[in-house]
């Protein structure tokens, strides 16, 4: 039996098949990025016709998807909705009624099946390397130039000649007589972070980039001491100083040292600030009145100890009764102080208050927030108003939304739009 490769050994391949690949010095349109939409979009543009050079900063394209929806990669949603993104009237510009469709045809096309788990569509072989592989294989037979190992430093618009885009890159590996640079007749801009830095000198403007779809940090607390425990509840974020929550949604929680995580509290995390307040209903399917005669039936207003237990989990129950005969409240919290032990109680079971103090562990984060604003775009072609030659799509867009497949699904369309307008402006 063959021994596997020591992550030294992989790199070392792939650095050493990246040095390999031959780029031309122009070609028809150039993307940057070979993530979600860099593919997608280098597909559809050599599908059209273009030749097509994809850079990309890691030692392979597409890695990225492989750690999407935990290895399985929750490519999409049977329920797109543009009103799930940060910008939804352009996102629904872009993507049109036929939006599932198109995404589904083109992974059809690629020879991957899929199945559906209450909504989320999955790989059939619940892999998500079969959704790198097909992408990967696709762009190969298009003949799509994939040039990983590679970081644009500086895209730049010379006037001369007939290629008004020339990228300045640099290698990973060393290869002296590897060129530097590249023009093409059109260019795809698919990722995001620092490389958008290198557009700034074209005038194109930015919003700041901040990781989100990430665990929340909240204030120091005795809840601290759940570390690692579950529960469902339904979630509910108040804006710092206001009394009407402005959002909610039920899912799993997971407890921890830092403050919370877990799917529900990643959708909040694009939404919560600094200073904000967040309630969790730990027995989201009762009423108050119900907890109440679960916990104190005699109504003495002394709960009976253990009383939760048949709801909640016991150990979360045994911690929120201490807080309870503590009187512990959040500072600045959004109620009066309770009168009775079990009234305590039951407003801790049904209101659990967290304080937010911002993202943790941006290292989890599933998108970046931020990238070139979406007002300068024309929403038919992805293109930049004021430089027809450039077009963006995926990341390197202000557009993120809610987990669950959306911003994949974004990165699928907004790609096959960018890359098909960029053929079009090349060939023209």
């Amino acid at each position: 039996m063959a021994r596997r490769e020591t992550r030294t050994q992989e790199r070392q391949r792939q650095l050493s098949e990246a040095a390999s690949v031959r780029l031309p010095k122009d070609c028809d349109v150039i993307v940057v990025g070979g993530g979600a939409s860099g593919l997608v979009a280098a597909i559809a543009a050599a599908e059209a016709g273009a030749s097509v050079v994809v850079f990309e900063s890691e030692a392979e394209c597409g890695r990225r998807i492989l750690a999407t929806g935990n290895g399985r990669c929750n490519f999409a949603n049977e329920r797109l909705d543009p009103t799930r993104y940060n910008d939804p009237a352009f996102v629904g510009a872009v993507c049109g009624p036929t939006w599932l469709e198109d995404v589904l045809s083109f992974f059809h096309d690629s020879g991957m099946r899929w199945c559906s788990e209450e909504g989320l569509l999955y790989p059939l072989s619940l892999q998500a390397a079969s959704v790198r592989n097909v992408l990967l294989a696709r762009a190969r037979a298009a003949g799509v130039v994939l040039a990983p190992a590679r970081s644009v430093v500086h895209v730049s618009h010379p006037k001369d000649g007939p290629h008004p885009v020339e990228v300045s890159f640099s290698a990973l590996f060393e290869d002296d007589e590897a060129p530097s640079t590249c023009r093409s007749r059109a260019l795809v801009m698919a990722a995001g972070g620092k490389t958008a830095l290198s557009l700034e000198g074209l005038g194109i403007r930015t919003s700041p980039r901040v990781p989100v779809l990430c665990p929340l940090a909240c204030d120091e607390s005795p809840l601290r001491v759940l570390d690692g425990r579950k529960v469902v509840a339904r979630v509910k974020l108040f804006k710092d100083g206001q009394s009407e929550c402005c959002w909610s949604d039920r899912g799993g929680v997971l407890f921890r040292d830092y403050g919370i995580s877990g799917i529900v509290v990643f959708d909040l995390s694009r939404r919560a600030e600094k200073g904000d307040l967040v309630e969790l209903d730990l027995v989201p399917d009762l009423p108050e009145a119900e907890i109440l005669q679960i916990v104190d039936p005699s109504q003495s207003g002394s709960f009976v100890p253990g009383a939760l237990d048949g709801v909640i989990d016991p150990t979360v129950a045994e911690v929120i009764e201490r807080l309870a005969r503590e009187r512990w409240q959040l500072p600045q919290a959004r109620r009066t102080m309770p009168k009775t032990d079990t009234e305590a109680l039951v407003l801790l079971a049904k209101a659990l208050p967290f304080r937010v103090v911002g993202p943790a562990d941006v290292r989890q984060s599933q998108v970046t927030r931020g990238g070139i604003t979406t007002d300068q775009l024309d929403p038919r072609t992805l293109s930049l108003r004021d430089h027809p030659w450039l077009f963006a799509c995926g990341e390197a867009l202000d557009v993120d939304a809610d987990c669950g497949g959306f911003n994949l699904a974004w990165a699928w369309k907004s790609g096959m739009v960018a890359g098909a307008a960029a053929a079009r402006s090349a060939l023209s």
